[in-house]
């Protein structure tokens, strides 16, 4: 039987949150905001089959266990957190059973409606990322394979509204734009109860790339927008687009805040001799393997970035760097 969490916000509004396995070893949380008039989705699944799957379940369990009006043909409303496919690619789907509109962030539009397009730039990006930061051609070549998995479960879908900060939304929700993890990143507060999405995350700091890669992203971006919901008042509850709801929402904030620091001075420790992100990727998180070596290369060109930006690395090999397309670039601590 799914899994069903149930939580009233302080306006007599009702969430409902169920996972879905969005790809293997990855686990999403999926949710239903209903007041009685009308039932919103936050977020979709990635289309995989099995997140498909799992997302018609978890609708039946909530219809089965609480209430016999829902069901995905009663969604009136479809917000998309960001634009990370576990979190989206699974409208198409969706669309089989309802023509409800679908609201993103502006920066994360194109992303939604013209995937194809965006697939080609940011793949683009990445590969010159990975030469830049020394990851020989042959390790590159199945690196970038590891990117494009379970891409191809998704087609562009158009979207019929956008998610603005200064504009209330449906039923009265509250939207908070926190650029960093992905570009169009929203946290949606409904009364006392914060949909933090992939921006914070009860065991996890969320995954951080450079903005070379993707604008609007970056470790300095993600930073500004966590002092941003820092600041927002009356977060009783977090509740994340992965893991355990989050009781204390500010503690959170503090501890991965925390989190980053500690590894920004483990960079600039490494970074005593000149160093490649690649090396210094392997020194802060050893040897891992298949989709995590990515990962560990884009979070610490993040951190290498942030540090850039602010004087306290230099580029060690100017001569190499002023001779060559891609250069790999030799850190050093200023």
């Amino acid at each position: 039987m799914t899994s069903i969490q149930k939580f009233t916000t302080s306006g007599g509004r009702i969430i409902y949150s169920f996972p879905v396995r969005a790809f293997p070893g990855l686990v999403n949380n999926v949710y239903l905001i209903s007041d009685g008039d009308q039932l919103i989705l936050v977020d979709c699944g990635s289309g995989y089959d099995k997140a498909n799957d799992d997302l018609l379940a978890g609708v039946t369990a909530v219809a089965e266990q609480h209430d016999h009006t829902i069901s995905l043909t009663a969604v009136s409303t479809i917000l998309i957190t960001h634009g990370h496919i576990d979190h989206y690619g699974g409208l198409p789907f969706v669309r089989q059973f309802t023509n409800a509109p679908i609201g993103i962030h502006i920066l994360d539009r194109r992303v939604l409606s013209n995937f194809e397009e965006r697939i080609v730039f940011a793949a683009s990006r990445l590969d010159i990322f990975l030469e830049r930061a020394g990851v020989a051609d042959k390790h590159r070549a199945g690196l970038m394979a590891a990117y494009h998995f379970g891409k191809n479960f998704y087609r562009s879908t158009p979207i019929q509204f956008l998610l603005d900060e200064d504009e209330p939304t449906v039923g009265g929700i509250r939207v908070y734009h926190v650029p960093g993890h992905c570009p169009g990143m929203v946290c949606l507060h409904v009364d006392d109860i914060m949909l933090t999405a992939d921006h914070v995350l009860a065991r996890i700091t969320p995954h951080q790339a450079p903005e070379s890669i993707t604008h609007n992203m970056g470790l300095g971006h993600y930073l500004a927008s966590l002092k941003k919901i820092e600041r927002v008042d009356n977060i009783r509850l977090g509740l994340g687009g992965h893991q355990d709801p989050i009781e204390d929402v500010y503690g959170r904030i503090a501890a991965i805040r925390q989190s980053h620091d500690d590894r920004l001075q483990k960079v600039l420790d490494i970074c005593c001799a000149p160093k490649s992100i690649a090396a210094i990727s392997r020194e802060l998180f050893g040897n891992v393997e298949s989709y995590h070596v990515l990962l560990a290369l884009e979070e610490t060109g993040a951190h290498v970035e942030y540090l850039y930006q602010r004087g306290e690395l230099i580029a060690a090999n100017l001569d190499e760097i002023a001779g060559q397309r891609h250069p790999i670039v030799q850190y050093l601590r200023a």
